[in-house]
Order: structure tokens, then sequence, then C-alpha cells
């Protein structure tokens, strides 16, 4: 390629701590940078908020500035409850969405969790404790006894868990998960906010599914290879076993479900799930999109997220969580066949959506999306 034609690519700045971000546009039709100001896209996971008000027109940057209304458990729980009390055309509210859930940083939701403990604690009344702002499963607690969190609350500082120096919320613990082969899972979808005026939501046709390595049971609520499914707090913990398939196919899954356990229908996942997923999605982000509108300034903030979700034996789907910058390393064949085209599709998508928004085009039809899948179109 002629050094001309190479500099008429589009360029893509990448900060230091985007390593498999910047693998996976090594392999894409671009030209990466070392300058963000000469950037036509920053991607970056670290001093991303220096930037907000530093962006030239029409430059993309994959934060928004108030983002946390979607990956902070707490502020995402205190959207989609503000948002359940007013909208209208869902067939379903908060409810159906994630399990039930309480605010503990608010006083008001915390007197109401322990208001409604039932007096005899038992293991049939599991909750599970998580640190608003964390990741990677660090600092979750499965509980079924509540008297020490009582007096951490009344007795800041006294304990190890401190409630003063971080905010928590407490989800009921979904007791009858969807096993594969006997095993706890999740899944995780890839999808884009590419616009907040006009709305464009998209999702990835693929993504991943996650399995804990030990056998699922009601039983030894600290072990993270039974209750925490997540790859980071199965491969920390002394007992994992470095043989454990922790990741299969949407393909495996769906097989596995239809053929091998016979609880889905055929063509259950396309027919079925995903239009589910996408109304899901949908709802979530109208949930956040007054706070994610706020501040956007001169550039072209986006945001390529995760979702976490569990499904219980019924296959009804729960979302648990949202995450930015969504675990892009690829160093598995699963994620290897997926993170690499899903993320550089994304960046396509988004140097589209730049180019349409400097020429004044419509946005609701985009040529780049091809694995990417409408959720919202312009609305």
């Amino acid at each position: 390629m002629s050094e001309t034609t190479t500099r008429n690519l589009p360029s893509i700045y990448c900060d230091p701590a985007s390593i498999s971000a910047r693998a996976a546009f090594e392999m894409a039709n671009v030209r990466l940078v070392e300058e963000p100001a000469e950037a036509d896209l920053l991607w970056m996971r670290k001093g991303y908020g220096d930037w907000f008000g530093k962006l030239r027109p029409f430059q993309l940057l994959n934060h928004f500035p108030h983002e946390r209304a979607l990956t902070d458990k707490g502020f995402l729980a205190e959207h989609l409850g503000r948002f359940s009390a007013t909208q209208s055309k869902y067939d379903f509210d908060a409810r159906d969405l994630t399990q039930e859930t309480y605010c503990l940083y608010i006083p008001e939701e915390r007197e109401r969790f322990f208001r409604q403990l039932p007096e005899t604690e038992s293991k049939d009344n599991l909750w599970i404790l998580k640190p608003c702002g964390s990741s990677r499963g660090v600092g979750i607690q499965i509980l079924w006894q509540f008297d020490e969190l009582r007096d951490a609350y009344a007795n800041p500082g006294k304990y190890e868990f401190d409630p003063e120096s971080d905010r928590y919320v407490i989800q009921r613990y979904i007791r009858n998960p969807l096993l594969l082969d006997g095993r706890k899972s999740e899944i995780r979808l890839y999808w884009l906010v590419a616009s907040i005026e006009p709305l464009i939501v998209l999702l990835f046709r693929e993504g991943t599914v996650r399995l804990n390595t030990m056998r699922f049971s009601l039983d030894d609520f600290e072990n993270t290879l039974i209750h925490v499914t997540n790859v980071f707090q199965q491969k920390s913990h002394a007992e994992y076993d470095p043989s454990a398939v922790l990741k299969w196919s949407f393909q495996d899954w769906e097989n596995y479900l239809i053929r091998d356990v016979k609880l889905a229908p055929e063509n259950w996942v396309e027919g079925i799930l995903k239009p589910r997923l996408k109304r899901m999605l949908s709802f979530v982000v109208e949930a956040a999109r007054p706070t994610l509108a706020q501040d956007l300034g001169n550039g072209l903030p986006f945001g390529l997220f995760g979702a976490d979700i569990i499904f219980d034996d019924t296959l009804h789907p729960w979302l648990t969580e949202v995450q930015k910058g969504p675990g892009l390393s690829f160093d598995d064949p699963i994620k290897k066949r997926v993170i690499p085209a899903m993320l550089n599709e994304a960046v396509a998508i988004m140097l589209e959506v730049r180019r349409r928004k400097q020429e004044g085009s419509r946005l609701d039809q985009l040529d780049a999306a091809d694995g990417f899948e409408w959720v919202i179109r312009g609305e």
C-alpha cells in the first residue's frame, strides 16, 4: 500500500492500556497514529475523562461522559427503576429485566431491604452483594445471614467490608440458574451505542457463553468456582483446573439446549431470544438516555458495551450488569472468532456515523453494519 493511500485511511489512536484493541485494529484497514489530536477516533481505557472537553468537532471517543449511568450497578438500578415508573411502550418493566435489587447506599432503600427480610434466616433466602463500581466479580458476596451487614452499616469501619468506602447493591440470588453440564453459566453480549441524537443502538450477532469450573450447588457460597461466573475469578482461584472449558460458542450453546437437554425449540436464539434481548437493551438505553445525553461537547462520544445475562432454568434472561470496554482480549478460540471481527466492525460503523453526521446524511441505514444488528434505528 502506497504512503499516499495509507495517509487517506481513517486514523485511530489507542492509549497504551488498550493492548487488545490495538491488536485487533492492526488487522483492519485503518491507520494507527501516536498522537491523539491527529486521530479521527480515540480508543482509550484510561485518562479519557481529560478528553471530553478537548475533542474536535466530529472526533470520535469510545466513552460517554456519563456512561456510569449504565456501567455502575447502582446507577443502572436507579435509572431502570425510574424508567419503569414512567414508560408505557414496553410489555415488561425492570422487575422482568433484573432480579429484585436494592441500592444499599440510599438510606430509604437500605431500610426497605432490611425490613422485608424474614424473621427467621434461611438459605432459601439468598442475596448477592455487589460493589457498584467494581468489575471482574471483585468483592461479590452471597449472603443469607444479615446481622453482620446490619452491623456494618450501623458501625462504619468496624469490618473489612466498609460501606463508607464503596457503594453496594444487593440483589436476589438466582437459585435455579440454567446449568450447562451441571455448571452455572451466563452469556456476554457486545453492543454499541453509536449515537444519542438520533439514538442508534446495535447488537453484535454473537457473544460468548461463560461457564463456571465446578458443578453448581446451593452450598459453599464462598467458593467462586461454583457461584461467580467470571473468568478472572475462576482463573484466580487456588483450585482452578486449567483444563476446564470455560467458554462455549453461541452455536454450541444453542445445540446443547435444543438437542442435548431439549429445553429450547428449534431456532430459539434467532427466533425467540434475540428479539427479547434487543427489547431489553432498548429498555436499558432509553432508561439511561437522559443522563447519557449530558455534556457531550463538540466531539462524537460513543460506547461499545458488554452485557452479562444469566438465565434461569425456564430460559428467562436476567441482566446482571453492563460493562464498558468489555473484555476485549482474544486469547482463546471462542473470543478469537468473535472479538476482532466485532471490534473492527464497531469502528467501521462509528467512522461511517462520523462521515454521515459531517454530511448531514440519515443514520437509519449503515453500510458497515453486517454482524451488528439493529436494536434502535434512529428514534
